[in-house]
């Protein structure tokens, strides 16, 4: 009995030992070649990913900062002498300044008394080139002065312009020019309408391509013709200003 038992025992360890075995063993084989693989493919993807986002990133940097530093920049103003204008260039200019009455005589020529101070003067002026150094164009002007009452006198110009620009050293620019034209003066509840003349000289210096910036010094003359001769006179003032040019 005890050896039909003991057969028993170990064939039930036999059949249980071939039937567990194997399948740890398959287990355990496949559990490392799958390891093995995941492994494999994990270094694989991270080496073939790391050389291309590296290839990739380098080669979008290199194309971004290529392309950044090959931006095409254009101007007109490379920074030298100027030579001159062409048909067509046009600026248009802001200035401001003083204006000084300098005397007034009458028609005959005698000296009349001036009762005006010193007073504050204001322009925009558009011009127009017809060739690298003629000019034509229009002025808007007004100016303020006080007079010996403590009353203000308002002269507003407006005319046409033409003159002549030279382009000389470096950057510097001299234009002359004169404006005839139409004023209107008032004073208190007086209102007259005269002929304006002015010419003007002016040195600029050309800041960029854009913009210049410059010093007019010009001379008003305002006769004044009246319905009674021997009340004619004519009106001299001086001009200072500064002015903001630009060109388009």
């Amino acid at each position: 009995m005890n050896k039909r038992r003991e057969r028993k025992i170990f064939l039930l360890m036999l059949i249980f030992a071939a039937t567990a075995f194997p399948s740890t063993a398959q287990e355990s084989d496949t559990g490392e070649t799958t390891e093995t693989l995941e492994n494999d493919e994990t270094w694989d993807y991270d080496e073939n990913e790391d050389i291309a986002d590296g290839e990739s990133e380098d080669g979008e940097n290199e194309d971004e900062e290529d392309g950044n530093a090959n931006l095409p920049i254009t101007t007109n103003w490379g920074g030298g002498p100027l030579t001159g204008y062409t048909r067509g260039d046009q600026t248009f200019t802001i200035s401001l300044g003083v204006l000084f009455p300098l005397f007034f005589v009458s028609k005959s020529g005698d000296p009349l008394e001036n009762k005006i101070f010193v007073g504050g003067a204001g322009s925009l002026a558009y011009t127009y080139f017809l060739n690298p150094n003629l000019f034509i164009g229009g002025l808007l002007q007004g100016s303020f002065s006080q007079t010996l009452g403590k009353n203000f006198l308002y002269l507003i110009p407006i005319g046409f312009t033409a003159g002549y620009q030279f382009v000389m050293w470096n950057r510097f620019e001299f234009p002359f020019s004169i404006t005839v034209g139409g004023m209107t003066e008032q004073y208190l509840t007086y209102n007259g309408y005269w002929i304006f003349f002015k010419p003007q000289a002016s040195a600029f210096y050309r800041f960029n391509s854009d913009w210049s910036f410059g010093l007019n010094v010009a001379w008003w003359l305002v006769p004044q013709w009246t319905n009674e001769p021997e009340r004619d006179a004519s009106g001299n003032f001086l001009e200072l200003t500064l002015s903001a040019r630009y060109h388009f």
